[in-house]
């Protein structure tokens, strides 16, 4: 089953704000949440968020973190944010 996706204004807003390699690489992810969008594998590193109602879901993007629900057969990419805690200390 192919799942339609549909992305906020605020997600939009984000992604523009990208440079080229980052926004290219966010749109090949999304295109794989097309397929299943809720298993986890390479190209989708998908979590389910735990106590959110309606069930979000949290996809790892590289630096980027992409933040949906499901409804349907439609995948809604409510926000993107860049990863927290970009720290240098190991």
């Amino acid at each position: 089953m192919a799942f339609k996706v549909t992305i906020s204004q605020r997600a939009q807003k984000y992604m523009k704000s990208l440079d080229k390699n980052d926004a290219r690489m966010i749109k090949d992810h999304i295109n794989e949440l097309r397929h299943d969008p809720y298993t986890p594998r390479p190209q989708c590193d998908i979590i389910r968020e735990k106590g959110k109602r309606p069930p979000l879901y949290r996809m790892r993007i590289g630096r980027h973190r992409a933040e949906y629900f499901i409804e349907g057969d439609t995948v809604f990419i409510s926000k993107m944010f860049p990863r927290s805690g970009d720290s240098d200390y190991r």
